[in-house]
């Protein structure tokens, strides 16, 4: 794929969306069921960091689960090039690393939120359609100040 260039954002509208990156089998299937009985739309899914990166510059999410421990690259590595491509990435973490350094280090490098596994469902599609709703309002945002200035 080579490298990521910076998104500019009037470029390519958010798909309504998530992306799931984990690399366990177990966990996708879960989440993507969760999000399935929520209505939420499953844009993709990834087993590892290098997978996400294409799979995002390729899908344009609104939402991306980030799982921190996997192969290849992992979780920190991938939301650094995720967000460094597009500061507006809009990243849970889901991991089941709970050490308050790990979740401090995951929000100040710019996750959204820190879900820690096991998770409860109605957490996760509280806190995804939150995110959903902020990607709509924000696009809806821009194509009004668009249509103004024009």
């Amino acid at each position: 794929m080579g490298s990521l260039f910076p998104l500019n954002e009037q470029e390519k509208p958010k798909n309504r969306g998530v992306l799931i990156v984990d690399d366990m089998r177990m966990m996708r299937m879960i989440l993507n069921t969760i999000f399935r009985d929520a209505g939420i739309r499953v844009l993709g899914e990834a087993r590892n960091g290098q997978e996400a990166l294409e799979l995002y510059a390729e899908l344009n999410p609104a939402v991306v689960t980030l799982d921190l421990l996997m192969p290849v690259m992992d979780g920190f590595v991938t939301m650094e090039k995720l967000l460094s491509y597009d500061p507006n990435a809009r990243i849970v973490v889901c991991s089941s690393l709970q050490h308050k350094v790990t979740i401090s280090k995951a929000l100040r490098m710019g996750a959204r939120d820190f879900l820690v596994k096991p998770f409860r469902a109605d957490k996760v599609r509280t806190i995804v359609y939150a995110l959903l709703q902020e990607a709509t309002f924000q696009q809806q945002t821009l194509i009004r100040y668009k249509e103004k200035g024009q």
